[in-house]
């Protein structure tokens, strides 16, 4: 990657050829070839530098070797990883084309994309996806919070009782 790094976020639409106007500051941190890849637990696509596409290539390989994994499983793995990464270049306008089944794993329907920069690499999530998964997020949250309280109400309640039984 260059020299610095990615953070914001940037709505972008998407036309019928699968192309996006990939923001220039990202561009400029990544590089002028991308890797786009499908993330494996979430529909979204994730976007790095050359060395940050290998380093994760690198990655794959150092966590099968730590689980225990059979060389050959390692080794497809890696395989599935990089025949599911799109090598792509901006055009002349910043545009980058994405491949079809890379719209269909991340289910980018609505016409529009957003674009996260994440420190080291970006995402492109559909926008009512990324919609989705924060409200999701937020009654997640929500949730842990209530829990929370109740913990401490409970908590405060026993100590009560030891207090008053003494």
């Amino acid at each position: 990657m260059a020299n610095s790094s990615l953070s914001g976020q940037y709505t972008v639409l998407m036309d019928a050829r699968g192309r996006i106007s990939f923001p220039a500051p990202f561009r400029a941190a990544i590089g002028e070839t991308l890797y786009i890849s499908p993330d494996l637990y979430q529909k979204i696509l994730v976007v790095r530098s050359e060395a940050d596409y290998i380093a994760f290539s690198d990655h794959i390989r150092e966590e099968g070797v730590k689980n225990g994994d059979h060389e050959d499983d390692i080794n497809e793995d890696i395989r599935d990883f990089c025949r599911m990464t799109a090598m792509v270049s901006p055009d002349k306008n910043g545009r980058i084309t994405v491949p079809d089944e890379l719209i269909r794993h991340a289910g980018i329907t609505s016409g529009k994309a957003v674009v996260i920069g994440l420190v080291d690499h970006a995402e492109i999530w559909d926008s009512e996806e990324l919609a989705a998964y924060e409200k999701k997020r937020e009654e997640t949250r929500a949730l842990r919070r209530a829990l929370r309280e109740q913990e401490r109400a409970a908590r405060y309640r026993a100590h009560q009782k030891e207090v008053e039984a003494e």
